[in-house]
């Protein structure tokens, strides 16, 4: 038995994956444009996973699924071999009452599987009284790591006050 699910990926460069219990999930990367204190551009990428199609979050529901985190951790570490200086930016939003619960496991499954070559910085930020949860992933030999940290940090606190201005 496999560890994890065949895994498509498609030329937009996401990834698509069927469970066992035939649910369909997308992983996809998102290009993003961030500045650190000294003016210079990065680029890193947003990175998210969802179930596609018809989307229903109910309590307990479903039952926690391994092979969809070797997946998940598969990708990832796919993303690293291919963009080893590259950094990933991660939101947990709050719509279904679950962020706190996806920013837990994916922390969890971070120290399990990804922390002997990438670092993960998290934050929670404030938006409207709602508390949405954040992080990176960055490469540990990443040479511009710590402006990296600082742009990412800036980036997540000016999401938050964009967010509380509207």
């Amino acid at each position: 038995m496999s560890l994890r699910y065949n895994i498509t990926k498609n030329p937009d460069g996401s990834y698509n994956f069927i469970t066992d219990g035939n649910i369909e999930y997308v992983a996809f990367f998102t290009l993003c444009q961030i500045n650190d204190k000294e003016g210079n551009e990065h680029t890193v990428y947003s990175f998210g996973f969802e179930k596609a199609g018809s989307y229903k979050s109910d309590k307990f529901k479903t039952k926690y699924d391994l092979k969809v985190k070797e997946t998940i951790i598969f990708i990832i570490k796919e993303f690293f071999k291919l963009n080893g200086d590259g950094t990933l930016i991660y939101f947990c939003f709050s719509d279904d009452e679950f962020a706190r619960h996806r920013s837990i496991t994916f922390s969890k499954w971070y120290r399990e599987s990804l922390f002997e070559t990438i670092e993960h910085h998290k934050k929670s930020v404030k938006q409207n009284d709602v508390v949405f949860y954040c992080g990176a992933l960055i490469a540990r030999e990443n040479p511009l790591r710590e402006l990296l940290i600082g742009a990412i940090n800036s980036y997540f606190s000016d999401l938050a006050s964009y967010k509380n201005d509207l």
